[in-house]
């Protein structure tokens, strides 16, 4: 009973010989549709995103649609990689077909610079920026080098390789007593002080920290080890 139903459906979509070419839906039209609906997906969520359409198969002969077009996704609207999109017609027969597209979003990731081991605690020549696409990175990324400094890698990571929150040990780069280096912004302006840390933190913690020279303390965010942003 299947076969003899995909039979039929391969003589209504594919082989029909009498219909009129003029009569027929322009496959261009139906991937423009595809692509549209996707690209606008894709923006409310990234910047400059890339939409790539498979081209649909040749021999498909649809019956040329009366209105617009009308695209759907069963999958979440920010999805980033593979995707299907659905394109349907309601007059004047009533068809659905489903266009492949691929959304790509490129991004400076953190990567690997060389071999890297297990257990080994990464400095600024170890890691680099690399424009890479987000969609292929199922497992996360970092886009600051700030956030792995000082970090300790879990196992080991070929070259290239972009790193993940997942692949580093939340390593202490502040102990408490430390003397640190207080940076603060005005502007454009940079200004930096000795301080010390009066608690322990990772990366990103929010930490109370003394200037050295005004004794006053204040709060700031770790940047990186040794580091810790102060607001004036």
């Amino acid at each position: 009973m299947i076969r003899r139903f995909f039979l039929c459906f391969l003589s209504v979509v594919f082989l029909t010989p009498s219909v009129n070419a003029e009569s027929l839906q322009a496959l261009a039209g139906i991937e423009q549709t595809a692509y549209v609906f996707a690209m606008n997906d894709a923006q409310a969520y990234y910047d400059n995103p890339q939409v790539i359409v498979d081209a649909m198969d040749k021999r498909l002969r649809l019956q040329a649609c009366s209105g617009d077009l009308e695209a759907f996704s069963t999958s979440n609207a920010n999805t980033v990689g593979k995707r299907t999109i659905g394109i349907r017609c309601l007059a004047p027969i009533e068809w659905t077909v489903y266009v492949a597209v691929q959304v790509k979003v490129m991004r400076p990731v953190v990567v690997a610079a060389k071999a890297l081991s297990a257990n080994q605690t990464l400095k600024a020549s170890d890691v680099k920026i690399v424009m890479q696409d987000i969609s292929d990175l199922r497992q996360g990324f970092l886009l600051s080098t700030n956030k792995v400094l000082g970090q300790q890698l879990k196992y080991p990571v070929a070259m290239g390789t972009a790193l993940t929150p997942r692949s580093l040990k939340q390593q202490k780069v502040v102990q408490r007593g430390e003397q640190v280096i207080l940076v603060a912004q005005a502007g454009s302006m940079e200004v930096r002080m000795n301080g010390m840390a009066m608690e322990d933190a990772v990366l990103g913690d929010k930490i109370k920290v003394k200037n050295n020279s005004s004794n006053r303390v204040v709060e700031g965010v770790v940047q990186a080890p040794g580091i810790v942003q102060v607001t004036m």
